[in-house]
């Protein structure tokens, strides 16, 4: 009897020792599993990170660009802008100094007609001479009032011209600029979804 007893005995604790066991090797299993978790919940934090780094990075670079290509853009027409100022002004300071010019012609011109006319009245034996000076007086002085018309009206033209070719160039320069950069935001874009698989732009 008492060696039945034993036996049980025996059989109860170890039985038992194989539940501690087994218990044991559960809590085990469970703390590695969770362990596992924690770090697989750990590296897709850092890959979520990453991701929004990498986008918060490719943002700035594109604001950045955006930036540049505008300073550049406005560089250029302020350029431009002092440019046809500048035309401007020299073309108004030469066409004062050719009006001035001429008027002062004309004055000299119009004063020798006067003296020549005043002539004729006191010296009747030289009126044909007197006369035909005086003719070829009014001739010049019609010629070069055609010809400061002509120099006016060709200057005007001029700066019309010189002012639409600045403003071509304007605008050329601006579409080239977009062009390229739009160019290089599409070769950007494609070369981005290539190599991630297009996951994260969809994302």
């Amino acid at each position: 009897m008492i060696i039945i007893i034993n036996i049980i005995i025996i059989i109860i604790s170890s039985s038992f020792i194989i539940i501690i066991i087994i218990i044991i090797i559960i809590i085990i299993i469970i703390i590695i599993i969770i362990i596992i978790i924690i770090i697989i919940i750990i590296i897709i934090i850092i890959i979520i990170i990453i991701i929004i780094i990498i986008i918060i990075i490719i943002i700035i670079i594109v604001i950045v660009i955006i930036i540049v290509i505008i300073i550049i853009i406005i560089i250029i027409i302020i350029i431009i802008i002092i440019i046809i100022i500048i035309v401007v002004v020299v073309v108004v300071v030469v066409v004062v100094v050719v009006v001035v010019a001429l008027v002062l012609v004309l004055v000299l011109l119009l004063r020798l007609h006067r003296i020549i006319s005043s002539s004729i009245v006191i010296s009747n034996s030289s009126s044909i001479i007197v006369t035909i000076t005086n003719n070829i007086v009014m001739v010049v002085i019609v010629v070069i009032i055609i010809i400061s018309v002509i120099i006016i009206i060709i200057i005007i033209v001029i700066v019309i011209v010189v002012v639409l070719l600045l403003v071509v160039v304007i605008v050329i320069i601006v579409i080239l600029i977009m062009n390229n950069f739009n160019n290089r935001k599409t070769y950007r874009s494609a070369h981005f979804c290539s190599e991630f698989g297009c996951y994260i732009k969809s994302f």
